[in-house]
């Protein structure tokens, strides 16, 4: 499914969408949902799959260092928590309106191996979630280990990422 391009669209744009849970399209990560298995993954906890086309023209691209068009490394991290943010959603409904995303959960430990970029030229970044553990008390948290994939080439590995649902 589609991920919906709300506001606000670029990165000067003021405009927001009140109680929105999931960023604007100025730092909305991934276009759509390509594969979402509640039960699926090594754990049974989860598999979700999503997937964004390269647009040369993102305003990243642009932002990036002097003479160095690429995907910011934390905009990566940023699409792999975009999932999870569907996930949870999903596994939590209840709290939408009462709650936000603490992302990364604050005090837990995590790893991220990074070995390749994301550059105008490349044509489809595709990145996979696996959840690893899923608990409701105190709060909602999901953890999860993924990948992050550009055009068939896995560039980024991240272990133990988690998001916690707050109360507002």
């Amino acid at each position: 499914f589609e991920l919906p391009r709300l506001a606000p669209l670029d990165p000067e744009d003021s405009n927001t969408v009140a109680g929105e849970m999931m960023p604007g399209g100025a730092l909305l990560m991934m276009d759509r949902v390509d594969a979402y298995l509640p039960e699926g993954g090594p754990k049974g906890l989860g598999f979700i799959r999503g997937s964004k086309t390269v647009n040369p023209d993102e305003w990243f691209f642009k932002a990036h260092f002097y003479q160095d068009p690429v995907w910011p490394g934390s905009l990566g991290l940023e699409a792999f928590l975009q999932l999870l943010k569907v996930v949870a959603l999903d596994r939590w409904p209840q709290y939408r309106g009462s709650h936000r995303f603490e992302p990364i959960a604050v005090g837990d430990p995590h790893t991220w191996v990074y070995r390749g970029q994301v550059i105008p030229p490349n044509k489809k970044v595709v990145v996979e979630a696996y959840i690893s553990h899923s608990s409701e008390h105190p709060h909602p948290l999901l953890k999860a280990d993924g990948f992050l994939v550009v055009d068939g080439l896995t560039i980024y590995e991240m272990k133990d990422f988690s998001i916690r649902l707050v109360p507002t």
